[in-house]
Protein backbone atom coordinates (compact mmCIF):
# COMPACT_ATOMS: atom_id res chain seq x y z
CA UNK A 1 0.00 0.00 0.00
CA UNK A 2 1.80 3.55 -1.24
CA UNK A 3 0.91 5.66 1.41
CA UNK A 4 1.09 9.76 1.41
CA UNK A 5 1.01 11.64 4.28
CA UNK A 6 0.98 15.61 4.25
CA UNK A 7 0.64 17.32 7.92
CA UNK A 8 0.57 20.93 7.95
CA UNK A 9 0.26 23.22 11.25
CA UNK A 10 1.80 22.22 14.67
CA UNK A 11 3.75 19.54 16.27
CA UNK A 12 0.62 17.95 17.86
CA UNK A 13 -0.82 17.56 14.47
CA UNK A 14 2.69 15.78 13.58
CA UNK A 15 2.26 13.33 15.74
CA UNK A 16 -1.00 12.51 15.13
CA UNK A 17 0.02 11.88 11.61
CA UNK A 18 3.08 9.79 12.79
CA UNK A 19 1.03 7.62 15.25
CA UNK A 20 -1.67 6.98 12.30
CA UNK A 21 0.93 5.48 10.55
CA UNK A 22 1.34 3.02 13.35
CA UNK A 23 -1.53 1.96 13.28
CA UNK A 24 -2.37 1.34 9.47
CA UNK A 25 0.35 -1.81 10.05
CA UNK A 26 -1.96 -4.07 8.74
CA UNK A 27 -1.64 -2.23 5.27
CA UNK A 28 2.33 -2.66 5.41
CA UNK A 29 2.18 1.18 4.01
CA UNK A 30 5.31 1.96 1.86
CA UNK A 31 5.37 5.77 2.72
CA UNK A 32 5.71 7.74 -0.51
CA UNK A 33 5.75 11.35 -1.97
CA UNK A 34 2.33 13.02 -2.71
CA UNK A 35 3.55 13.34 -6.32
CA UNK A 36 4.94 9.89 -6.66
CA UNK A 37 1.49 8.24 -6.82
CA UNK A 38 -0.27 6.70 -3.75
CA UNK A 39 -3.45 4.39 -3.30
CA UNK A 40 -4.14 6.16 0.23
CA UNK A 41 -3.52 10.11 0.58
CA UNK A 42 -3.86 11.48 4.66
CA UNK A 43 -3.88 14.97 5.32
CA UNK A 44 -4.10 16.72 8.42
CA UNK A 45 -5.18 19.94 8.13
CA UNK A 46 -4.59 23.32 10.19
CA UNK A 47 -7.20 25.94 10.85
CA UNK A 48 -4.94 28.77 12.94
CA UNK A 49 -4.96 31.12 10.40
CA UNK A 50 -7.02 31.54 6.78
CA UNK A 51 -3.56 31.17 5.02
CA UNK A 52 -3.43 27.85 6.77
CA UNK A 53 -7.49 27.26 6.14
CA UNK A 54 -6.27 27.95 2.56
CA UNK A 55 -2.90 25.71 2.63
CA UNK A 56 -5.57 22.95 3.21
CA UNK A 57 -7.61 23.62 0.26
CA UNK A 58 -4.58 23.52 -1.66
CA UNK A 59 -3.46 20.49 -0.66
CA UNK A 60 -6.65 18.41 -1.14
CA UNK A 61 -6.76 19.64 -4.78
CA UNK A 62 -3.21 18.79 -5.14
CA UNK A 63 -3.86 15.54 -3.87
CA UNK A 64 -6.67 14.57 -6.16
CA UNK A 65 -4.93 15.68 -9.01
CA UNK A 66 -1.88 13.92 -8.83
CA UNK A 67 -3.08 10.75 -7.56
CA UNK A 68 -6.82 10.20 -9.23
CA UNK A 69 -7.61 6.96 -8.03
CA UNK A 70 -6.46 7.13 -4.28
CA UNK A 71 -8.83 7.37 -1.45
CA UNK A 72 -8.40 10.93 0.14
CA UNK A 73 -8.87 10.87 3.94
CA UNK A 74 -8.86 14.61 5.58
CA UNK A 75 -8.53 15.19 9.23
CA UNK A 76 -7.83 17.76 11.30
CA UNK A 77 -8.62 21.46 12.60
CA UNK A 78 -10.03 22.09 9.14
CA UNK A 79 -11.92 18.62 8.91
CA UNK A 80 -13.57 19.91 11.88
CA UNK A 81 -14.50 23.13 10.32
CA UNK A 82 -15.32 22.95 6.88
CA UNK A 83 -15.91 18.76 6.54
CA UNK A 84 -18.55 19.98 3.20
CA UNK A 85 -16.24 22.04 1.87
CA UNK A 86 -13.56 19.31 2.00
CA UNK A 87 -15.64 16.56 0.05
CA UNK A 88 -16.11 18.85 -2.85
CA UNK A 89 -12.67 19.49 -3.46
CA UNK A 90 -12.31 15.76 -3.57
CA UNK A 91 -11.60 13.89 0.13
CA UNK A 92 -13.30 10.82 -0.08
CA UNK A 93 -13.55 11.03 3.67
CA UNK A 94 -13.43 13.54 6.03
CA UNK A 95 -12.90 12.88 9.94
CA UNK A 96 -13.10 15.76 12.14
CA UNK A 97 -11.09 16.18 15.21
CA UNK A 98 -13.64 14.94 17.03
CA UNK A 99 -13.14 11.59 15.90
CA UNK A 100 -9.62 11.24 14.75
CA UNK A 101 -9.78 7.76 16.74
CA UNK A 102 -12.19 6.24 13.64
CA UNK A 103 -9.61 7.25 11.31
CA UNK A 104 -8.07 3.53 11.59
CA UNK A 105 -10.85 1.87 11.05
CA UNK A 106 -12.03 4.36 8.19
CA UNK A 107 -9.05 3.49 6.28
CA UNK A 108 -8.91 -0.69 7.16
CA UNK A 109 -12.44 -1.10 6.51
CA UNK A 110 -11.86 1.04 2.86
CA UNK A 111 -9.58 -1.65 2.09
CA UNK A 112 -11.35 -4.13 3.25
CA UNK A 113 -9.54 -5.13 6.54
CA UNK A 114 -10.10 -5.32 10.12
CA UNK A 115 -9.41 -2.28 12.48
CA UNK A 116 -6.67 -2.71 15.16
CA UNK A 117 -7.58 -2.20 18.23
CA UNK A 118 -6.32 1.40 19.59
CA UNK A 119 -4.03 1.69 22.44
CA UNK A 120 -6.09 4.84 24.35
CA UNK A 121 -9.66 5.65 24.79
CA UNK A 122 -11.74 6.64 21.22
CA UNK A 123 -11.27 10.36 20.99
CA UNK A 124 -9.93 11.15 24.22
CA UNK A 125 -6.39 11.13 23.62
CA UNK A 126 -5.25 10.65 19.76
CA UNK A 127 -1.97 10.50 18.92
CA UNK A 128 0.13 8.88 22.56
CA UNK A 129 1.62 6.19 22.44
CA UNK A 130 0.43 4.09 19.55
CA UNK A 131 3.81 3.99 18.64
CA UNK A 132 7.05 5.20 18.64
CA UNK A 133 6.28 8.97 17.41
CA UNK A 134 9.50 9.57 15.59
CA UNK A 135 10.33 11.94 13.03
CA UNK A 136 13.83 9.95 13.00
CA UNK A 137 15.54 7.93 15.03
CA UNK A 138 17.22 10.66 17.08
CA UNK A 139 14.11 13.02 18.47
CA UNK A 140 10.73 12.10 19.15
CA UNK A 141 7.59 13.49 20.26
CA UNK A 142 5.38 12.86 23.10
CA UNK A 143 2.08 14.20 23.81
CA UNK A 144 1.05 14.70 27.04
CA UNK A 145 -2.06 17.41 26.96
CA UNK A 146 -4.54 18.53 24.35
CA UNK A 147 -7.59 20.51 23.58
CA UNK A 148 -7.57 24.60 25.06
CA UNK A 149 -9.67 26.02 28.04
CA UNK A 150 -9.41 29.51 27.24
CA UNK A 151 -10.43 31.12 24.34
CA UNK A 152 -8.18 34.46 23.38
CA UNK A 153 -10.38 36.62 21.55
CA UNK A 154 -8.84 35.87 18.05
CA UNK A 155 -8.45 32.50 18.00
CA UNK A 156 -10.61 29.15 16.97
CA UNK A 157 -8.66 26.67 18.26
CA UNK A 158 -10.25 25.67 21.64
CA UNK A 159 -13.70 25.51 19.31
CA UNK A 160 -11.81 23.08 16.70
CA UNK A 161 -9.56 20.76 19.81
CA UNK A 162 -11.85 20.74 22.55
CA UNK A 163 -11.76 21.15 26.30
CA UNK A 164 -8.27 20.05 27.49
CA UNK A 165 -7.41 16.58 28.32
CA UNK A 166 -3.99 15.75 30.18
CA UNK A 167 -1.98 12.47 29.68
CA UNK A 168 -1.17 10.64 32.83
CA UNK A 169 2.78 11.06 33.72
CA UNK A 170 3.09 7.35 34.29
CA UNK A 171 1.73 6.63 30.81
CA UNK A 172 3.79 9.16 29.45
CA UNK A 173 6.89 8.01 30.97
CA UNK A 174 6.32 4.52 30.22
CA UNK A 175 6.28 5.41 26.49
CA UNK A 176 9.61 7.87 26.69
CA UNK A 177 11.46 5.19 28.87
CA UNK A 178 10.71 2.92 25.61
CA UNK A 179 11.85 5.28 23.17
CA UNK A 180 14.94 5.96 24.78
CA UNK A 181 15.50 1.95 24.83
CA UNK A 182 15.08 2.31 21.18
CA UNK A 183 17.76 4.69 20.60
CA UNK A 184 16.15 8.04 20.76
CA UNK A 185 18.22 10.55 22.38
CA UNK A 186 16.00 13.75 22.81
CA UNK A 187 12.71 13.92 23.73
CA UNK A 188 10.00 16.56 22.54
CA UNK A 189 7.42 17.03 25.13
CA UNK A 190 3.86 18.65 22.89
CA UNK A 191 0.84 19.70 23.79
CA UNK A 192 -2.15 22.09 22.22
CA UNK A 193 -1.85 24.01 25.60
CA UNK A 194 1.57 22.23 27.22
CA UNK A 195 1.89 24.45 30.21
CA UNK A 196 -1.47 23.46 31.73
CA UNK A 197 -0.20 20.35 31.80
CA UNK A 198 -1.81 18.53 35.17
CA UNK A 199 -0.95 14.75 34.71
CA UNK A 200 2.04 14.98 36.62
CA UNK A 201 1.74 16.66 40.14
CA UNK A 202 4.52 18.70 39.81
CA UNK A 203 3.00 19.39 36.03
CA UNK A 204 4.98 20.25 33.23
CA UNK A 205 8.25 20.78 35.19
CA UNK A 206 7.45 17.58 37.12
CA UNK A 207 7.54 15.90 34.17
CA UNK A 208 10.84 16.75 32.65
CA UNK A 209 13.04 16.71 35.64
CA UNK A 210 11.92 12.90 35.84
CA UNK A 211 12.57 12.69 31.73
CA UNK A 212 16.09 14.52 32.58
CA UNK A 213 16.79 11.84 35.49
CA UNK A 214 15.73 9.01 33.14
CA UNK A 215 18.69 10.62 30.90
CA UNK A 216 17.08 12.15 27.90
CA UNK A 217 17.37 15.03 26.29
CA UNK A 218 14.02 17.66 26.83
CA UNK A 219 13.47 19.69 24.45
CA UNK A 220 9.55 21.85 25.43
CA UNK A 221 7.41 22.72 22.12
CA UNK A 222 5.57 26.14 22.42
CA UNK A 223 4.37 27.15 25.76
CA UNK A 224 1.93 29.91 27.35
CA UNK A 225 3.64 33.06 29.21
CA UNK A 226 1.36 32.25 32.12
CA UNK A 227 2.04 28.44 32.15
CA UNK A 228 5.83 29.19 32.55
CA UNK A 229 6.89 30.11 36.08
CA UNK A 230 9.90 30.00 38.02
CA UNK A 231 9.87 26.47 38.83
CA UNK A 232 10.14 25.21 35.08
CA UNK A 233 12.69 28.24 34.75
CA UNK A 234 15.19 26.74 37.51
CA UNK A 235 14.03 23.10 36.32
CA UNK A 236 15.32 24.01 32.99
CA UNK A 237 18.59 25.70 34.20
CA UNK A 238 19.67 22.99 36.78
CA UNK A 239 19.57 20.32 34.27
CA UNK A 240 20.77 22.50 30.61
CA UNK A 241 22.04 21.60 28.34
CA UNK A 242 20.32 18.39 28.67
CA UNK A 243 17.03 20.09 29.05
CA UNK A 244 17.11 22.46 26.32
CA UNK A 245 17.98 26.21 27.29
CA UNK A 246 15.17 27.42 24.70
CA UNK A 247 11.22 28.54 24.86
CA UNK A 248 8.67 29.36 22.51
CA UNK A 249 6.81 31.85 24.49
CA UNK A 250 4.05 33.34 22.53
CA UNK A 251 3.81 37.00 22.90
CA UNK A 252 1.35 38.16 20.05
CA UNK A 253 2.00 41.94 20.40
CA UNK A 254 3.53 44.13 22.60
CA UNK A 255 0.55 46.49 23.63
CA UNK A 256 -0.36 46.27 27.18
CA UNK A 257 -3.93 47.18 25.96
CA UNK A 258 -4.57 44.96 22.92
CA UNK A 259 -2.94 42.10 25.25
CA UNK A 260 -6.00 42.47 27.79
CA UNK A 261 -8.45 43.27 24.48
CA UNK A 262 -7.32 39.53 22.99
CA UNK A 263 -7.98 37.91 26.40
CA UNK A 264 -4.60 37.09 26.80
CA UNK A 265 -3.99 36.16 30.22
CA UNK A 266 -0.48 38.00 31.08
CA UNK A 267 0.63 41.45 30.93
CA UNK A 268 3.29 43.38 29.24
CA UNK A 269 5.42 43.60 32.29
CA UNK A 270 5.28 39.79 33.46
CA UNK A 271 6.95 38.95 30.10
CA UNK A 272 9.11 40.87 30.01
CA UNK A 273 10.13 39.73 33.74
CA UNK A 274 9.86 35.79 32.85
CA UNK A 275 11.85 36.71 29.42
CA UNK A 276 14.49 38.49 31.87
CA UNK A 277 14.67 35.74 34.45
CA UNK A 278 14.72 33.48 31.87
CA UNK A 279 18.32 34.93 30.47
CA UNK A 280 19.33 35.60 33.90
CA UNK A 281 18.85 32.09 35.28
CA UNK A 282 19.05 29.88 32.31
CA UNK A 283 22.77 29.36 30.83
CA UNK A 284 22.86 30.07 26.60
CA UNK A 285 19.35 31.16 26.94
CA UNK A 286 17.21 31.23 23.57
CA UNK A 287 14.12 32.88 23.17
CA UNK A 288 12.00 32.35 20.17
CA UNK A 289 7.87 33.94 19.69
CA UNK A 290 5.10 34.47 17.81
CA UNK A 291 3.78 38.10 17.09
CA UNK A 292 0.47 39.01 15.02
CA UNK A 293 0.33 42.41 13.28
CA UNK A 294 -2.82 44.37 13.18
CA UNK A 295 -4.55 43.02 15.39
CA UNK A 296 -8.42 44.76 15.80
CA UNK A 297 -7.95 48.53 16.83
CA UNK A 298 -4.29 48.68 17.03
CA UNK A 299 -3.05 51.83 16.18
CA UNK A 300 0.28 52.63 14.99
CA UNK A 301 1.53 53.49 18.27
CA UNK A 302 0.70 50.28 19.31
CA UNK A 303 2.89 48.60 16.60
CA UNK A 304 5.72 50.79 18.08
CA UNK A 305 5.53 49.46 20.72
CA UNK A 306 5.37 45.59 19.92
CA UNK A 307 8.91 46.79 17.49
CA UNK A 308 10.70 49.06 20.59
CA UNK A 309 9.56 45.49 23.19
CA UNK A 310 10.84 43.46 20.49
CA UNK A 311 14.63 44.95 20.29
CA UNK A 312 14.32 44.81 24.65
CA UNK A 313 13.37 41.21 24.46
CA UNK A 314 16.45 40.09 22.03
CA UNK A 315 14.18 37.14 20.47
CA UNK A 316 16.63 34.78 18.00
CA UNK A 317 13.62 33.55 15.99
CA UNK A 318 10.32 35.73 15.57
CA UNK A 319 7.18 34.34 13.62
CA UNK A 320 5.07 36.89 12.54
CA UNK A 321 1.72 36.85 11.56
CA UNK A 322 -0.95 38.96 9.87
CA UNK A 323 -4.26 39.12 11.44
CA UNK A 324 -7.13 37.98 9.72
CA UNK A 325 -10.10 37.64 11.35
CA UNK A 326 -11.69 34.12 12.49
CA UNK A 327 -15.49 33.49 12.10
CA UNK A 328 -17.41 33.33 15.20
CA UNK A 329 -14.02 34.79 17.60
CA UNK A 330 -14.72 37.68 19.53
CA UNK A 331 -12.42 39.40 17.50
CA UNK A 332 -13.96 39.31 14.32
CA UNK A 333 -16.78 41.30 15.18
CA UNK A 334 -14.16 44.13 16.45
CA UNK A 335 -13.13 47.13 14.54
CA UNK A 336 -10.92 46.04 12.00
CA UNK A 337 -7.17 47.71 10.48
CA UNK A 338 -6.81 47.65 6.68
CA UNK A 339 -5.60 45.01 5.02
CA UNK A 340 -2.66 47.10 3.30
CA UNK A 341 -1.81 48.38 6.99
CA UNK A 342 -1.71 44.92 8.43
CA UNK A 343 0.66 43.80 5.59
CA UNK A 344 3.00 46.95 6.04
CA UNK A 345 3.12 46.09 9.75
CA UNK A 346 3.89 42.67 9.16
CA UNK A 347 6.98 43.26 6.61
CA UNK A 348 8.21 45.88 9.26
CA UNK A 349 7.87 43.20 11.78
CA UNK A 350 9.64 40.89 9.87
CA UNK A 351 12.65 43.17 8.77
CA UNK A 352 13.08 43.83 12.57
CA UNK A 353 13.31 39.92 13.05
CA UNK A 354 15.84 39.39 10.71
CA UNK A 355 18.11 42.18 12.36
CA UNK A 356 17.39 40.66 16.17
CA UNK A 357 18.29 37.40 14.68
CA UNK A 358 21.56 38.52 12.90
CA UNK A 359 22.67 40.27 15.81
CA UNK A 360 21.56 37.10 18.12
CA UNK A 361 23.77 34.61 15.63
CA UNK A 362 26.78 36.83 14.85
CA UNK A 363 28.79 35.37 18.20
CA UNK A 364 28.17 32.08 17.03
CA UNK A 365 31.14 32.56 14.35
CA UNK A 366 34.14 31.02 15.26
CA UNK A 367 32.64 29.48 18.78
CA UNK A 368 32.78 25.71 19.56
CA UNK A 369 28.59 25.04 19.51
CA UNK A 370 27.11 21.26 20.85
CA UNK A 371 25.07 19.56 18.24
CA UNK A 372 23.13 16.79 18.15
CA UNK A 373 23.73 14.60 14.94
CA UNK A 374 20.41 13.88 13.14
CA UNK A 375 20.34 12.83 9.71
CA UNK A 376 22.91 13.21 6.87
CA UNK A 377 22.24 15.76 3.65
CA UNK A 378 24.17 15.68 0.57
CA UNK A 379 27.38 14.61 2.22
CA UNK A 380 26.33 16.83 5.61
CA UNK A 381 25.24 16.14 8.76
CA UNK A 382 22.14 18.21 9.93
CA UNK A 383 21.42 18.80 13.58
CA UNK A 384 20.42 21.52 16.08
CA UNK A 385 22.34 22.72 19.16
CA UNK A 386 20.67 23.13 22.50
CA UNK A 387 19.59 26.71 22.11
CA UNK A 388 18.01 25.11 18.32
CA UNK A 389 20.24 26.59 16.03
CA UNK A 390 20.46 24.23 12.61
CA UNK A 391 23.73 23.00 11.75
CA UNK A 392 25.35 21.88 8.69
CA UNK A 393 29.00 19.73 9.73
CA UNK A 394 31.08 17.79 8.20
CA UNK A 395 32.52 14.86 9.49
CA UNK A 396 31.51 11.41 8.04
CA UNK A 397 32.94 9.46 10.06
CA UNK A 398 30.96 9.80 12.87
CA UNK A 399 26.86 8.47 13.91
CA UNK A 400 23.53 9.76 13.88
CA UNK A 401 22.49 10.05 17.13
CA UNK A 402 25.76 11.03 18.42
CA UNK A 403 26.53 14.69 19.93
CA UNK A 404 29.37 16.08 18.96
CA UNK A 405 31.20 19.81 19.34
CA UNK A 406 31.40 21.53 16.10
CA UNK A 407 33.82 24.24 14.72
CA UNK A 408 31.65 27.34 12.88
CA UNK A 409 33.06 28.53 10.70
CA UNK A 410 30.00 30.25 8.53
CA UNK A 411 26.95 31.87 9.04
CA UNK A 412 23.97 31.23 6.57
CA UNK A 413 20.76 32.93 7.55
CA UNK A 414 19.68 31.07 10.54
CA UNK A 415 22.25 28.04 10.01
CA UNK A 416 25.79 27.62 11.56
CA UNK A 417 28.30 25.48 9.49
CA UNK A 418 31.55 24.18 10.15
CA UNK A 419 33.26 20.76 11.18
CA UNK A 420 32.78 18.23 13.44
CA UNK A 421 35.70 18.53 15.90
CA UNK A 422 35.29 16.04 18.46
CA UNK A 423 32.21 13.68 19.87
CA UNK A 424 31.01 15.09 23.43
CA UNK A 425 31.66 12.88 26.12
CA UNK A 426 28.34 12.27 28.00
CA UNK A 427 27.53 9.81 30.99
CA UNK A 428 26.25 6.51 29.98
CA UNK A 429 22.33 6.38 30.02
CA UNK A 430 21.27 4.50 32.77
CA UNK A 431 17.17 3.70 32.78
CA UNK A 432 16.37 3.10 36.22
CA UNK A 433 13.16 0.57 36.77
CA UNK A 434 9.98 2.83 36.51
CA UNK A 435 8.07 3.52 40.46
Amino acid sequence: MRLAVRTLGCKVNQVESDALVGLLRALEPEVVRLEEGADLVVINTCAVTTTAEADARKEVRRARRANPQAFIVVTGCYAELAPDQLAELGADAVVPNARKAELPRVILEHFGLPADPLTTPPNEFWGAGERGLLNNWVRAFVKVQDGCNVGCAYCIIPRLRGRERHRDSRDALSEARGLLEAGVQEIVLTGVRLGSYKGHPRGVAGLVEELALMGAKVRLSSIEPEDTDETLLRTIARYAPQVRPHLHLSLQTGSQRLLKLMGRRYDKEYYRELVMRAYELIPGFALTTDVIAGLPTETEEEHQQTLEFLRELRPSRVHAFTYTPRPKTRAASLPQVPIEIRKRRTHEIIALAQQLAAWRIAPKLGSRVEVLLESRCGGQWVGHTPDYYEVLADGPAFKQGQTVWVRVERLEGYTLIGPVEAVKEEPQRMLLPMA
